[in-house]
């Protein structure tokens, strides 16, 4: 049986793949030699590296990485030959080693307008790169990537840093105002903490009545509308319900049994006089009677609370109406801020049909954080800015701070009363309360924009002339707006750079912006 089998490839190497072979090979070759080579020039650059020292200009320079020490708790050493404060390589620069000058002066190799070796000035060759240097920031980010922290708060200052003896020397005013120097004035202000808080204004629940009725009733005609000022005893509504007849016939029935029960109480004391019954039979009788007036003042009662009035009740038992009928009256003064009850519409009992207050009594009912709250306390003066007012406020005074919080949202209520309103003020307007807690104290404030972070300290360049400006460390409280509060560093009256204080921290950073433009001085 013939089965079809697949003929074998040829296995001897085409033209085209000896010279991919070989070049793979050679690439391979020149890559290890290359890095052989790297190996051995960190080596030998790290033996010969400098010790750490102040620079010519007196300027405490920046701690290389390969020049970390071993012992140093958590240090790492990196043989990398890159001096990360002047952006050269170690081995050539002639900020950290002076010597270096007449050798590149000799070599020819020397830019005498900004003072730097012509290699190595990157304001006249703006495309300078040193392939050590995109080495020592892989290298960097390796080494560091463990010490990286997050802070949601103003990071604390170094204790020792080149910043503590620094001084920035610009060559002259004119260079200090093209660098585009501007200064600001150190101010001071009177403490004065303000809370926030969402609120609204409402009616004075001590001042408002709720018309409800304990039947199940609807209203066929009302008498009043929203706005309107209403009395006690005005009729607010026609209202029926079917309950209504039943509680008047048992009230008919109730004021005849005990009109019965009175008329047999005469009669039985009659008798008693005439000793024709016993004393025990007319206490009963007066206990019948009793009993029967009760009843009577139960169903009264049910009617009041139905929303009859006692003049209602007695035209009913008149007239011996049995009408589902009745007249909703008010049970206060003041105004109807609420038609809640809609015509033909059945409400079940408890219900309201509509709310009556004092329109003058009202209420900021604001809500505030856990930790807002813990700060303000009954008495404090308040003012309410409603959303639909602009800039109409509305003063008041606190009269009560929730003692317990709401479980969900983890906010709770301060009601204060109001005491200027501008007019027209509804309740149900939404806004913001803003509440002012000031005391004596004086606080120094600093622009936003002077602050800087140098890198270990939060610093401001504070003016000493027009062409010098000296770092200071800052201690930082608070940062809300366009200001910070200042706890120590600057003094108010002091001059602090807004415009160019980014420029003056780079200049902190590198020793220099660009050659010859200014320097870092000693102090002392």
């Amino acid at each position: 049986m013939r089965q079809n089998q697949l003929a074998p490839e040829s296995t001897a190497p085409r033209d085209g793949d000896i010279d991919m072979i070989r070049l793979v090979h050679f690439l391979s070759t020149a890559l290890l030699a290359a890095g052989l080579l790297v190996l051995w020039s960190c080596g030998s650059d790290e033996a010969k590296a400098p010790a750490v020292t102040d620079d010519h200009t007196g300027h405490a320079r920046a701690d290389t990485l390969n020049s970390r020490s071993e012992n140093a708790p958590g240090s790492r050493v990196l043989s990398i030959d890159w001096c990360a404060e002047h952006s050269v390589p170690e081995s050539k620069c002639s900020k950290c080693n002076p010597a270096l000058i007449d050798t590149f002066k000799a070599s020819g190799d020397w830019c005498a307008g900004h003072g730097l070796p012509e290699s190595q000035c990157r304001l006249c060759n703006p495309g300078i790169i040193f392939p050590e240097e995109a080495l020592y920031r892989e290298k960097q980010a390796e080494t560091n990537k463990s010490d990286i922290s997050v802070s949601l708060y103003f990071r604390p200052n170094a204790s020792n840093c080149a910043t503590d003896s620094a001084v920035i020397q610009f060559a002259t005013t004119q260079t200090a105002e093209r660098a585009g120097i501007m200064c600001q004035t150190v101010r001071s202000s009177q403490f004065d903490n303000i809370i926030e808080a969402p609120a609204e204004i409402v009616f004075d629940e001590a001042e408002a009545t709720v018309v409800t009725s304990t039947v199940s009733a609807l209203v066929s005609r009302w008498m009043v509308s929203p706005g309107d000022r209403v009395r006690a005893g005005d009729v607010l509504a026609y209202v029926t319900s079917a309950e209504i007849g039943e509680l008047k016939s048992s009230l008919m029935t109730a004021q005849s049994t005990a009109e019965l029960e009175r008329k047999e109480l005469v009669r039985r004391k009659e008798l008693l006089e005439r000793t024709l019954i016993s004393k025990s039979e007319f206490d009963r009788q007066e206990a019948l009677v009793a009993q029967a007036e009760a009843e009577l003042a139960r169903s009264r009662s049910m009617l009041l609370s139905a929303g009859l009035a006692n003049n209602d009740i007695d035209e009913a038992l008149k007239h011996g109406s049995m009408m589902n009928q009745f007249a909703l009256r008010s049970p206060s003064n003041g105004m109807i801020v609420d038609r809640r009850a809609k015509l033909g519409e059945l409400l079940p009992a408890g219900d309201a049909f509509a709310i009556i207050a004092n329109p003058n009594a009202l209420w900021i009912e604001g809500r505030m954080t856990e930790d807002n709250i813990a700060k303000v306390d009954a008495g404090q003066q308040v003012t309410f800015s409603s959303d639909g007012r602009g800039l109409n406020q509305v003063g008041g005074e606190i009269v009560w701070v929730s003692k317990f919080l709401d479980m969900q949202s983890r906010t709770g209520t301060v009601r204060a009363k109001v005491l200027t309103a501008p007019e027209g003020l509804r309740a149900g307007e939404l806004g913001r309360i803003r509440i002012h807690q000031r005391d004596d104290r004086q606080i120094v404030l600093v622009p936003r924009d002077a602050v800087q972070w140098e890198g270990c300290c939060n610093v401001v360049f504070v003016r000493e002339s027009s062409d010098r400006y000296r770092p200071r460390k800052v201690q930082l409280l608070n940062g809300d707006g366009p200001v910070y509060e200042v706890v120590s560093g600057v003094h108010a009256g002091e001059d602090v750079v807004v415009g160019g204080s980014f420029l003056l921290k780079t200049e902190l950073k590198k020793s220099s912006i660009g050659a010859g433009c200014c320097e870092v001085e000693p102090i002392g």
